[in-house]
């Protein structure tokens, strides 16, 4: 029996545009930065 060769994970943002890819980062700092205020803003006030 023969072991298939494993196939390269597809990465779906691989074929973005740059611009694309600004955003992306983007929305992901600014929920990073909001879900860690929200933190600091429930543990201390």
């Amino acid at each position: 029996m023969r072991l298939e060769p494993k196939k390269q994970e597809f990465d779906p943002f691989e074929n973005l545009s740059p611009l694309q890819k600004k955003t992306r980062k983007a929305a992901i700092v600014v929920a990073f930065i909001g879900s860690f205020a929200w933190v600091i803003k429930i543990l201390f006030f």
